[in-house]
Parts: structure tokens; C-alpha cells; sequence
């Protein structure tokens, strides 16, 4: 009897024990992380007594979920997981906090320019998420072992089956903006994204919860949070939060038709007069469309940054064109508007972003990323709207059509898009 109690005492304590895994970074397999993001309960952030209508799972805090790999026992990747997007990061470095006596790691995202550190305990993991380009921006992490839930364990039966697309109006008054949420629900697991005029949210992923909607998203560069209260009438009313210090409401209801502006026309262009300009390479060659051999040909510029997402997307279709029309005569230019003062970081983050997506046209540095400096070197257009955006030249250098915004594979609009730019490509390829 003593023996049976014995083990029985055994058996719980060492249930509540986390054991040291044999690995020398990360132990793989599925982490689930979080990020705090704004406090519900600050007393500055706007619009509080309408956020605080929906009653929060998360209070606060930004889920995901992401795969550790140890092709070594000394090396190690992750994908982050974002529904049905894996974003691979290959550029980590570990070593020891001398003022912990823990092990530490850096995950780099190169792109974006951003990187997580934090401290290893077994199988947990606390630190913080940095964006270097903004001044003392930094959020708090933290990430544990073999957890595969992103929001809750919870598997209250949903109010109704959310999928389809939602006529979706962000944030209020002069800060108000269209979009159009696209869902696909299964069971309480949701996937979707939301689609604007200028660019769509990425891929989302979440839950449903008897009448509350969660997702998020968290890709490197940016951190998206959305929770909702959905009504019985096929309405919704919930928050959005981004990052630091971004947080506004959002309202939806169930439309199959829901439209929105043409992203050809949201850009003007107010005379013929060609396009010239003459830019530097991240190799210190000098673009100029008049010179060998980009002459004589039509044109694509792609008005971008290395730490827009939607660009990402948006370069990575243009890279894969290319690489499927390896004979089409077509010039495809990158026109790189970067946020540090100094050129050099510009250019690096310029060849980093081409060696990592495999870009294969020229991207040139084309200032800090100011309306006036996109009007300065295209005084052809009327107005500007958002990155990314492309301007599609003639073979004399006329701009002939603009596109705004890139609604990437994560929409329902994908399919459309990659239709009109092919249409696009034989008008001006034609001889």
C-alpha cells in the first residue's frame, strides 16, 4: 500500500515537471507564442467605451503558432504559421545571456527588418519583438512548447457559420475606410483575410466562439488582432489592433456582392509626358529607361518598400511572371522607397529583399517613402494612394494604366487580378 502511494505521489508531482529537452537551442515541433499588444484597459487609448462593448478572449494579446526544425542538433529554422501561410525564417543565432545565465536566441526577419529576442527556459521562451526603425518600439513575447492551440482549447458552438464575404467599414469619422472581409469557417476554426482598396490584411487565422469572432495575424512585420461580437441579424461589431499603438473598431455585414473601388482607378495620371529618371542600384549601377537595354521597351513600375507586406506579395507574383515569360520583352523595375536616413542600410535591405525572394528585375533606391518624393520622380500622376502600386509604361516610356494595392493570394480576388494583369501585359507588349 505504501508502494502504490508512493508511486501515485511520483506520478503527480513529476506531471507538473517541465524537463530540460535534450536539444541544444529550441526543442522542435509546435510552439504557441503570444504578444501583448494595446492594453485593454488603458485609460489613453481611443474609443475605449466602444471596444469595451466586446467582451475579450485575448485582452490584449496577439496568438500564433509556429514550427521549430532541427535539421541538426546544433541548428535549428522555423515556419511561422499563419493559416494557410508557412513563413520560413532561416536566420537565427542563439548564445547566453551573461546577466540570466540563460540560453538566449535571436530570430531575424531580414526582409522586414524586425527581429524577436528572448531568453530559453526548457520549453518556455519570454522576451520581445523590436522594430529598429521606429524608435523605442518594442512588444513583449512570449512562446511555449508543444501547445497547438492558437486562441483557446474552447469549443463553444459557433452562432453561425461566418464564411462568405462581409461589407466591412474600419475605424470612424476621417479615419474611416472601406474593406471587405472574406472568411472560410470550419467548424470553430476560421481562416480569411480583409481586402481594401489599397492591399489586403494577409492571411488571418483564428476561431469562433458561440457569438465572438477572433483572429490574427503576426508575419514578421506586422501584428494584427481582430476580435468581434457577431449578431444574430448577419452583423458584426468588433476591434482591431495593430502593433503598438494602433486600435480602431470595425463594423461588417454578410454581402455576397460586396465590391469595392476598381484599383485602376484610383490613381490619375494628368499628361503623356514620358517617365525618366536615372537611380542607383543596391551594386552601384545607375537606371535609366533611355539606356541599353531597357529602351524601346514596355514598362512595369512597382512603387514599393522593403517593409510592406503587400509589396512582398506583390513582388514575389512579379518574380514568378517573369520566371514563367523568361522571352517576354518586358522591363520590370522596383522603385524603392526606404525609411532610414542612411543609404547604406537602404541598400542592404534593397539586396537582402531581392536575394531572399528571389527577385530577379532591378530595384532602385527612390527616397524616403514621402508623397512628395513618389510626385517628384512621376509628376506624370495625378495623386497617390498607397504601396504598393503599379505604373505600366509603353514602349515610349507613356504611362498607359496604373494599379493600386495588391489583394494577394490570401483573397478571393487573386484569381481576378492575375487575369486583368495578364490582359494588361499583351495591351502593352503588343506590337
Amino acid at each position: 500500500m505504501r508502494l502504490l502511494t508512493f508511486l501515485i505521489t511520483i506520478a503527480l508531482l513529476t506531471g507538473c515537471i517541465e524537463f530540460e529537452h535534450p536539444y541544444s537551442v529550441l526543442a522542435p515541433g509546435i510552439w504557441r507564442a503570444q504578444m501583448q499588444l494595446i492594453p485593454r484597459s488603458a485609460p489613453h487609448q481611443r474609443r475605449d467605451a466602444a471596444l469595451s462593448k466586446v467582451p475579450e478572449l485575448t485582452e490584449g494579446m496577439l496568438p500564433f503558432t509556429f514550427e521549430v526544425f532541427n535539421p541538426t542538433q546544433d541548428s535549428i529554422y522555423i515556419e511561422i504559421i499563419n493559416g494557410k501561410e508557412r513563413i520560413p525564417v532561416t536566420n537565427i543565432s542563439y548564445g547566453r545571456n551573461p546577466e540570466t545565465a540563460r540560453d538566449t536566441i535571436r530570430i531575424h526577419f531580414p526582409v522586414y527588418d524586425t527581429y524577436i529576442t528572448a531568453d530559453i527556459d526548457g520549453n518556455k521562451m519570454d522576451g520581445f519583438w523590436y522594430v529598429p526603425s521606429k524608435k523605442d518600439y518594442k512588444i513583449p513575447f512570449s512562446a511555449r512548447f508543444g501547445k497547438n492551440h492558437r486562441f483557446t482549447t474552447l469549443q463553444k458552438k459557433p452562432i453561425m457559420d461566418v464564411s462568405g464575404l462581409w461589407d466591412t467599414q474600419f475605424g470612424e469619422g476621417d479615419d474611416k475606410f472601406p474593406a471587405i472581409g472574406s472568411f472560410e469557417q470550419k467548424g470553430n476554426h476560421l481562416n480569411g483575410t480583409f481586402m481594401t482598396e489599397t492591399g489586403d490584411f494577409r492571411f488571418l487565422e483564428g476561431t469562433i466562439q458561440a457569438d465572438k469572432l477572433y483572429l490574427s495575424a503576426f508575419d514578421g512585420s506586422h501584428a494584427f488582432l481582430f476580435e468581434a461580437k457577431i449578431n444574430s441579424d448577419s452583423t458584426m461589431f468588433g476591434s482591431f489592433r495593430s502593433g503598438m499603438h494602433y486600435q480602431t473598431t470595425w463594423t461588417a455585414h454578410k454581402n455576397p456582392n460586396a465590391q469595392l473601388k476598381n484599383p485602376e482607378n484610383l490613381v490619375q495620371v494628368k499628361n503623356t509626358e514620358p517617365v525618366d529618371f536615372s537611380l542607383p542600384t543596391a551594386n552601384h549601377r545607375t537606371i535609366s529607361l533611355q539606356d541599353a537595354p531597357l529602351a524601346g521597351k514596355p514598362t512595369i513600375l512597382q512603387i514599393m518598400g522593403t517593409w510592406c507586406p503587400n509589396c512582398r506579395d506583390e513582388g514575389a507574383f512579379l518574380a514568378q511572371y517573369l520566371r514563367n515569360h523568361p522571352q517576354l520583352q518586358l522591363n520590370v523595375i522596383g522603385l524603392a522607397f526606404e525609411k532610414h536616413d542612411d543609404p547604406t542600410k537602404n541598400f542592404e535591405l534593397i539586396q537582402n529583399y531581392k536575394e531572399k525572394l528571389k527577385i530577379p528585375y532591378d530595384i532602385v533606391l527612390a527616397g524616403k517613402p514621402k508623397r512628395e518624393n513618389i510626385f517628384k520622380l512621376l509628376p506624370q500622376l495625378e495623386n497617390f494612394v498607397a504601396y504598393p502600386t503599379m505604373i505600366f509604361l509603353d514602349k515610349n516610356r507613356q504611362i498607359v494604366k496604373t494599379h493600386t494595392g495588391f489583394n494577394g493570394p490570401a483573397t478571393p480576388e487573386y484569381d481576378h487580378f492575375r487575369k486583368e494583369f495578364e490582359q494588361i501585359i499583351k495591351e502593352i507588349t503588343k506590337d
